[in-house]
């Protein structure tokens, strides 16, 4: 029988999902990493520690982090394609995977990712990535989408002309300073980013996830629980559902599978952005030996990386409830930072337990 893990982020992401999907996929014979949710907002860093301090590492976004130890990837139809994205990181990767995707997978194109940083810049908030995503969702809800496919067999002339009209679509409602608008009005930028969808194409197979023979299937998940989608814009939301539904949802088309959700947590809270953060707190008041995280820092869409208390109870009502009687594990990373394992124990059946850096 065929096996399939789900890899969920219990809280608001950064919970090292990306290590717990390459553990099993290096423990894998012939993995798929299944890009469940979301798009390459997501961050899993993968960090190898290579003795007296150095480290090497990738940070996983338009990949699977399975990709480390050289599983295939698949974009489901709940992934949001970003061309630009997908060649910036195809190029710094030193193993490249087999790629793919499900033809309904939505896409996003230069103007969802600048009329979301350009928002941002203008509400002066930290809460977004700036790729897009919930520009690219409610684009989609609200004017004609052309597939993916059918933009990269169009005529150049057609292809320009959807491209103007997503133009056109951000500009009713946009007001683009005057700073941006040299790169927004660039034909540069476009040429570019027609290069970006064919080589995208080119490296990319579209099938239906049935289609497929790995032996395991492994889910990976971006964000977190708590960070579930309300249907909202709002600093304490995706725009995606984040727990095992999706995943679910797409294994109803692969009989015979052994299935298994891995929520994944540290043992205290961490996030990035503006939202609600339970506990919040110091990070030495949680533990001296909590160290400054190594892939999470400052940047001008999410902000300061924050730290809170976790209350393991909390954690426990939210994963059964997830969960809803599918079978699971906990994965409690970043446990040399605090030592918590028998607190785990007292509410989860089952705990896996890794240290960090986390390969």
């Amino acid at each position: 029988m065929r096996r399939a893990r789900i890899i969920i982020g219990s809280n608001y992401g950064d919970e090292g999902k990306g290590t717990v999907t390459a553990r099993y996929a290096r423990d894998a014979s012939h993995a798929l990493n299944v890009l469940t949710n979301g798009g390459p907002q997501r961050g899993h860093s993968i960090l190898s520690d290579m003795g007296e301090g150095r480290m090497v590492g990738h940070t996983f976004q338009h990949f699977g982090s399975g990709s480390y130890h050289g599983a295939d990837n698949y974009y489901s139809r709940f992934f949001i394609l970003n061309p630009m994205q997908f060649v910036k990181e195809y190029e710094s990767l030193m193993v490249k995977p087999l790629v793919y995707r499900d033809k309904r997978c939505r896409w996003t194109t230069p103007y969802d990712s600048m009329a979301n940083l350009i928002v941002e810049q203008q509400r002066k908030r930290h809460c977004s990535c700036c790729m897009g995503i919930w520009n690219t969702i409610k684009r989609y809800k609200e004017m004609p989408a052309v597939p993916f496919d059918v933009f990269l067999a169009s005529t150049r002339e057609s292809q320009l002309a959807y491209l103007c009209s997503v133009k056109n679509y951000y500009e009713k409602g946009l007001d683009v300073p005057t700073s941006w608008k040299d790169v927004w009005n660039s034909p540069v930028l476009v040429e570019h980013f027609l290069w970006d969808c064919a080589f995208m194409a080119a490296h990319t197979t579209v099938c239906e996830l049935s289609q497929l023979n790995h032996d395991e299937l492994i889910f990976e998940n971006g964000q977190g629980l708590l960070l579930c989608d309300t249907g909202k814009d709002t600093p304490d939301t995706t725009p995606s559902h984040t727990g095992a539904r999706y995943a679910l949802e797409l294994l109803k088309e692969i009989p015979d599978v052994d299935v298994t959700a891995h929520y994944v947590t540290r043992p205290y809270l961490t996030r990035h952005g503006d939202g609600g953060l339970e506990g919040e707190s110091d990070r030495s008041y949680i533990s001296t030996a909590i160290a400054e995280d190594r892939t999470n820092h400052y940047n001008e869409g999410q902000g300061e990386f924050r730290y809170g208390a976790l209350d393991i109870e909390r954690l426990r009502d939210r994963v059964r409830d997830d969960a809803n009687g599918l079978r699971f594990e906990l994965e409690v990373t970043h446990c040399d930072e605090m030592d918590r394992v028998e607190e785990f124990k007292k509410w989860f059946d089952i705990v896996n337990t890794y240290d960090s850096p986390l390969t």
